[in-house]
């Protein structure tokens, strides 16, 4: 053989690998695909996709400052659910003469226990829920984040801590039980500004800081932004990379305030509150990352937890914060802390000024939804593994319908599963099964399929493979 035609073989070879590899289908297990990007969607017609704002219980605050040290009760913290212990808890900021990190209990998420825990002295007395905190530098904390760690072997690690102090420096701590903390544990601390949080990438199998610094741009100016920082054993942190950064797509007024994050799905999906420094009021908008690294935020940049109207508890500034993900009744949780004044200090309505923590409500896997009208639509799929023999899906289809079809790895209806053959559902679930004349479940597990859901008068949340 000669050189030349070598050559042409090495190429040729090199050429249907690549093709191979695009044409590979997406692997999603058993995951639910969210409809947040583009990343399952090939082709949509006559279909919209539509954020949902979370609803706002109307019992707003659910925590409020009712001791001296409370003054500025913020949740620049976390709201867990405790599986464990089946307890919501909630690590949130206190404010009076410095910050103090403060500690709640509820068996509800809404009615909440300040023990008092007799671990800090304010003003001479240990009689309060006050965990972190002193007029010494080191420990003026202003945010933090909590999360609980069931696989670290050593008890009095349990629970793990990450916090900035007005050094502009964070800090890791650990603790056996949320209560009596130890640390700083890590050696090395890298700068950063307030309102900082953690959470653990199970994809990564990493701890992930999401930290707080002023980018530099080419013309000079400085605006906030937001970072991420990795560890494996919550000690050593990788130098700090940006995630989120203002742009020009942004109105030049866009800074970034706060910014927290949880797994859902296989992905990562978190609130980062957007600053406007013309107004001084901050909102908060839906943002995520299929790779723990790379964050977006949603298409629009909308709001996702807009501002309340004046006089209301959270007029001026919403921040959503928590860290840790909430689902309770097969809904999501979002804790959130709101302010009736602007970050200037400016008062909205009649009101007194008030600051407390929030709670808002969304359908599970409720981000966005896939809509279409009484004329109809199609979304269409990217190439999916088939992993399991039942289609399900979260759809609102209570006026409406929605039904599937299969294609093939070359895109052709599969007989048996094409639109002909597809049973309607109609009706509102978050766990709907979608089958087809004469079958029981999908012949092609294992197989490269893509499905096109039809849908009229329908809002699809999600879909995934599930076992029967």
């Amino acid at each position: 053989m000669s050189v030349l035609w070598a050559l042409v073989l090495v190429a040729c070879l090199m050429f249907c690998s690549m093709a191979a590899t695009a044409a590979d289908p997406l692997e999603v297990g058993n995951l639910h695909q969210l409809f947040i990007d583009d990343h399952v969607i090939a082709a949509r017609t006559d279909v919209d996709l539509t954020l949902h704002e979370p609803t706002k219980y109307s019992g707003s605050p659910v925590l409020r400052p009712e001791r001296p040290w409370e003054k500025g009760v913020a949740l620049y913290g976390t709201v867990m659910y405790d599986e464990q212990e089946g307890l919501f808890k909630a690590w949130y900021r206190g404010m009076e003469d410095t910050c103090y990190v403060c500690y709640a209990t509820s068996e509800d998420g809404i009615r909440w226990d300040k023990p008092v825990l007799n671990v800090k002295t304010y003003k001479g007395s240990t009689e309060n829920n006050i965990v972190l905190g002193s007029r010494t530098p080191l420990f003026y904390i202003d945010g933090f984040g909590v999360i609980k760690d069931l696989d670290d072997p050593d008890p009095a690690r349990r629970y793990k801590l990450l916090t900035y102090n007005n050094k502009r420096r964070f800090a890791a701590m650990v603790s056996p039980d949320g209560i009596r903390w130890e640390g700083p544990i890590n050696p090395k601390a890298h700068d950063t500004g307030d309102v900082i949080s953690v959470y653990y990438d199970t994809g990564l199998d990493q701890f992930v800081g999401l930290l707080k610094r002023r980018f530099v741009y080419e013309d000079g100016s400085r605006k906030r932004a937001r970072l991420v920082s990795y560890s494996d054993d919550f000690v050593t942190w990788s130098d700090p990379q940006w995630a989120l950064v203002p742009d020009e797509k942004d109105p030049p007024t866009t800074e970034f305030y706060s910014h927290v994050a949880f797994m859902y799905e296989g992905m990562r999906i978190g609130y980062v509150t957007k600053f406007e420094t013309a107004t001084e009021k901050i909102d908060t908008q839906l943002c995520f990352s299929r790779d723990g690294k790379k964050w977006e935020r949603y298409r629009e940049r909308v709001p996702f937890l807009p501002n309340g109207p004046d006089g209301s508890f959270d007029a001026g500034m919403l921040i959503a914060g928590g860290s840790g993900l909430v689902i309770r009744d097969r809904t999501l949780w979002i804790y959130y802390c709101g302010f009736n004044i602007d970050h200037a200090g400016r008062t909205y309505g009649d009101a007194a000024d008030l600051v407390g923590i929030g709670l808002a409500h969304l359908r599970i896997d409720g981000f966005v939804s896939a809509d279409a009208g009484p004329e109809g639509g199609t979304l269409l799929t990217v190439p999916l593994r088939c992993s399991a023999k039942t289609l399900r899906v979260n759809v609102d289809a209570s006026g409406g319908e929605v039904r599937a079809e299969l294609l093939d790895a070359r895109g052709r209806p599969i007989p048996g599963y094409d639109a002909a053959s597809a049973l309607p559902f109609t009706g509102d679930s978050i766990d709907a099964p979608l089958v087809w004349q004469g079958h029981t479940g999908i012949a092609a597990v294992g197989e490269t399929v893509q499905v096109r859901f039809h849908l009229k008068n329908a809002s699809l949340y999600s879909f995934w493979f599930a076992e029967e």
